[in-house]
């Protein structure tokens, strides 16, 4: 009996000093700040943008949430992708993604041209010589890089709400 009440006297304590558990849900609080925008990909025909661009909305989704606000982030994303690090061969050993993405934020009801501007990030990744195994490693990169400018984005657009918010 008095080990069941020393337990549950250390979860008061515990609870009173403010202490979350590292792995427990994540704090909103933060997200907040972007509860009036939605995000929407731009019309893309390149399927390889168009799957960056999932790739985009995927993050930017997790770290905001879905929003049906009165701003809409219009994405338009552009990926390219560079060899070097030839071998004695010729072959390109390494190559290099490069992802710039357009952004317009607008109003939803009147379309007004809120704020605009671009992000732009680079990976680099190691071609194999096997092709499935340059897919692969070309995709993780690609997925690596969208999660980068996807965290560009977001700073970029704090700093629109932050300045409309002052």
């Amino acid at each position: 009996m008095k080990l069941h009440f020393l337990f549950l006297l250390m979860l008061f304590f515990i609870s009173a000093c403010g202490f979350s558990p590292m792995h427990g849900p994540a704090n909103t609080t933060n997200s907040s700040l972007f509860e009036n925008i939605s995000v929407e990909l731009n019309e893309i025909e390149d399927i390889g943008n168009k799957e960056i661009g999932f790739y985009l909305i995927q993050r930017i989704r997790d770290r905001i949430g879905t929003n049906q606000g009165k701003d809409v982030l219009i994405l338009t994303p552009v990926i390219g992708r560079a060899g070097y690090g030839t071998s004695s061969d010729d072959v390109a050993s390494r190559y290099d993604i490069i992802l710039t993405v357009s952004y317009e934020i607008r109003n939803k009801k009147t379309g007004d041209l809120l704020s605009r501007g671009s992000v732009k990030g680079s990976s680099t990744f190691a071609a194999p010589i096997d092709p499935y195994g340059l897919i692969a490693a070309s995709n993780d990169a690609e997925q690596v890089i969208a999660k980068d400018v996807a965290d560009r984005l977001l700073f970029k657009l704090a700093t629109h709400y932050s300045e409309e918010n002052k």
